[in-house]
């Protein structure tokens, strides 16, 4: 079973792929360009003696200064979801104040289209670690907003910090593992049934 994760850069994407896939070492930079250059595949487990390969991948909306400039990193992705058996789409994206924008909207659309109806796109939203509340309120707070930039309120998603659980702040910690296990729910529920590899 593939699950692929899309988004823009900088929105923590290669950290998602660390919390899932432990010993994976997927690379994650705090720069401003992004830091994965080559579409790389990993194990995540998913329990219940479940697994699946969870794919990196490079990141979206990079401007000129940028490792891949956005069409060409459109057109790479593109022909990269087609060139395997595709079974889920992960869109990630920065729930961090003033972070939605239109293009959030315009990439889960476009990608959506690319994959077609027969394969779920799920969204993960990122960076909530200093979220007042429960990170599931988050989504309700903004569907108004994320209806607006084109994201379905209704649309499979999880609220989540992706940061390392080392580096936060140790009341913060059990944030991880539960951001870990909602994920590894979302996906586990949105894979086709008979199909997650044990």
């Amino acid at each position: 079973m593939n699950v692929v994760i899309i988004g823009q850069s900088g929105v923590g994407k290669s950290s998602l792929v660390n919390m899932l896939c432990p010993g994976g070492n997927a690379y994650a930079s705090n720069d401003a360009t992004g830091c994965t250059a080559v579409e790389r595949e990993y194990t995540c487990y998913l329990g219940k003696q479940q697994s699946c390969q969870v794919h990196d991948t490079i990141g979206l909306e990079e401007e000129r200064w940028g490792f891949l400039p956005d069409m060409r990193a459109q057109k790479r992705l593109k022909k990269y979801l087609k060139a395997i058996e595709l079974n889920l789409l992960v869109y990630c994206m920065s729930g961090m104040r003033g972070s939605l924008k239109r293009s959030h909207g315009r990439n889960y659309k476009k990608f959506k289209s690319v994959v077609g109806n027969n394969v779920p796109v799920v969204v993960v939203v990122t960076g909530l670690e200093n979220f007042e509340g429960p990170l599931e309120n988050w989504w309700l707070r903004n569907e108004r907003e994320l209806q607006n930039i084109g994201i379905p309120k209704t649309v499979g998603h999880a609220c989540i910090t992706a940061l390392p659980k080392a580096v936060l702040e140790s009341e913060k910690r059990v944030l991880y593992d539960k951001s870990c296990e909602d994920v590894k729910t979302l996906i586990r529920n949105n894979l086709p049934s008979g199909k997650v590899q044990r």
